[in-house]
């Protein structure tokens, strides 16, 4: 099977969306691709942004959606789940002999149990987050049971980031259900995530953890820089946080029938200002932050 990732297109955020969204769905078509995963952060749910869903339709192959933590930043799930066409905001399905499962850890741990995010409540809390619940956790597990599958794993949040609060708080009970699965023959392929605006490949117990670069930029809050005319920067106010990639990053997986991974990334550029530029480093939120997207050979063993 062949299908494309993308994550963290930020729309309503930059000046050229549409110009990145129009890039991928081009380079895609020439892929002969099963289908299209994208790992969350993809636009605010609003009518305006319908063109969107519409467009990537239009490629003529399913498009699977992760719900970001930005999709919520103005709106109840209710809200983003009709948006994005979804039943669930964790859900799996089915191509060949693999169950990809769709997980969902924008939720608040509290003394009370955990709430969803919801218009950026997980600046004003104290609790653990990003956090799956212990309801989606029971429902993990079940779905992890049929012998019959293999498995990758889909977040928007990293099972693997140590850095700061950056990774699901709950990640090591994850991760060991994972590795229960794995104890008597390897079922969990890969898990993938975005989020972080950077690019990384961990290995944690014999499970490799790819984390997607964003399709558009890093954030940065060190420097504000003014790269675009005063009308782009007033009608995109956070442009001057940012430091856009020229290109549409994104990667091409193929999986053979005996379960052996190609991942097939890309080498981009800066659009204007680079990190050293401000006096970053390469490295932001514990991932790398060139302008790439990673290429992963990962054989059954």
């Amino acid at each position: 099977m062949k299908f494309a990732v993308f994550t963290d297109l930020h729309y309503d955020v930059i000046q050229d969306g549409d110009r990145r969204i129009h890039e991928f769905i081009n380079a895609v078509k020439e892929e002969n691709l099963d289908f299209i995963i994208e790992l969350g952060d993809l636009c605010h749910p609003t009518d305006e942004n319908k063109h969107l869903i519409s467009e990537l339709k239009e490629v003529g192959i399913p498009c699977f959606f992760t719900v970001g933590n930005h999709n919520s930043d103005a709106y109840l799930i209710d809200t983003v789940l009709k948006f994005f066409e979804m039943k669930n905001s964790f859900y799996s399905f089915v191509y060949g002999n693999i169950k990809f499962i769709v997980l969902d850890a924008n939720y608040i741990k509290t003394l009370d149990g955990c709430e969803p995010y919801c218009k950026r409540n997980y600046e004003r809390t104290n609790g653990d987050y990003p956090y799956i619940p212990q309801e989606e956790i029971e429902w993990l597990k079940n779905e992890l049971i049929k012998e019959q599958y293999y498995y990758v794993i889909l977040t928007h949040q990293s099972l693997s980031n140590d850095f700061m609060n950056r990774g699901i708080s709950n990640r090591t009970e994850i991760r060991r259900l994972l590795e229960e699965r794995n104890r008597n023959g390897k079922k969990v392929l890969l898990c993938m995530n975005g989020h972080d605006h950077g690019d990384d490949v961990k290995i944690i117990n014999g499970i490799h953890y790819y984390t997607l670069n964003s399709m558009s930029y890093i954030w940065q809050g060190i420097k504000e820089t003014f790269n675009y005319s005063d009308e782009i920067h007033k009608q995109y106010p956070t442009l001057k946080n940012l430091i856009l990639y020229q290109e549409a990053l994104h990667i091409i997986v193929v999986i053979d029938d005996n379960m052996n991974i190609q991942i097939n990334g890309m080498n981009g550029h800066y659009q204007n200002i680079t990190p050293s530029d401000i006096g970053m480093g390469n490295k932001w939120n514990g991932v790398s932050i060139e302008p790439k997207t990673s290429s992963l050979y990962i054989g059954y063993k």
